[in-house]
């Protein structure tokens, strides 16, 4: 089912029993939605999870009409800010730029518990490596004049959805939507930077060992950053949530909130 907070469309499932009290709270990276999610929608719901996933403004209906490209990470900051406040109890769980969200909200909001999986960096932190950079070329206009734009086809390919059989591949690609490539470029160029002193929730940080975009040694720097438990999936690249075997991601998250949550 969907809800509105706000002009924000959120995805939600809930319990089919009472659980945990906190709310689990996800968001996405860049170019994604609510859509991906799914998986681990059901899997909280069936453990007894309220949960909800986010579609950031100018993404799947989220605040139609916002012009894209101009979009800050604060923009999507303050989107999940508001979220938060609006739901209250929350544990937060962001994936690639939704982790970099993520860590900017946790360092300003009181959460429950906050997980970044497979995520973006803060400033500080060197993520582009030669397999990225390589194709980033064509998108360079993008990111300078701010404006929306899509990967192609074969880079989504080679960066996202890596370890997707080809059905998958051309679904996920299909439903992929114009990202700003003033935030692309903000977190390309490192100009994000989160106090690790203000994050004071306990944090988790996924890396995935076929990980083209946000590989693990950047995770593990990412961990380190805050102090937070690193885990590292050994047979997942950056889209773990869909890919074969995403049970594994599920389960990591599971034994962490068990242990983190009470």
């Amino acid at each position: 089912m969907f809800e509105r907070i706000g002009e924000l469309w959120l995805e939600r499932t809930r319990p089919a029993r009472p659980g945990p009290a906190p709310g689990l709270l996800l968001v996405h990276g860049m170019w994604g939605g609510s859509w991906y999610w799914r998986n681990l929608l059901r899997r909280f719901a069936e453990a007894g999870w309220d949960a909800w996933a986010v579609n950031l403004r100018g993404h799947h209906g989220s605040a139609p009409g916002v012009e894209v490209g101009a979009l800050r990470v604060r923009d999507y900051v303050a989107d999940v800010a508001g979220c938060v406040a609006e739901l209250g109890d929350v544990v937060l769980i962001g994936h690639g730029m939704g982790g970099l969200i993520a860590q900017k909200v946790a360092e300003a909001a009181p959460l429950r518990a906050a997980a970044f999986l497979m995520s973006a960096p803060p400033r500080g932190i060197l993520a582009l490596r030669w397999r990225v950079l390589s194709r980033l070329g064509r998108y360079a206009g993008a990111l300078l004049a701010g404006r929306a734009f899509l990967p192609t086809r074969a880079d989504a390919d080679a960066l996202l959805f890596n370890l997707l059989a080809p059905e998958l591949r051309r679904d996920a690609y299909a439903r992929l939507v114009p990202e700003s490539g003033r935030a692309a470029r903000e977190i390309a160029l490192g100009l994000v930077g989160v106090d690790a002193r203000r994050l004071r929730c306990p944090t988790l940080v996924v890396g995935a060992a076929r990980d083209a975009i946000a590989p693990p040694a950047v995770q593990r720097r990412i961990a380190a950053k805050y102090g937070s438990e690193y885990r590292e999936l050994s047979a997942h690249a950056h889209m773990a949530m869909v890919e074969d075997g995403w049970e594994a991601l599920a389960d990591e998250l599971a034994r962490w909130l068990g242990k983190v949550v009470v």
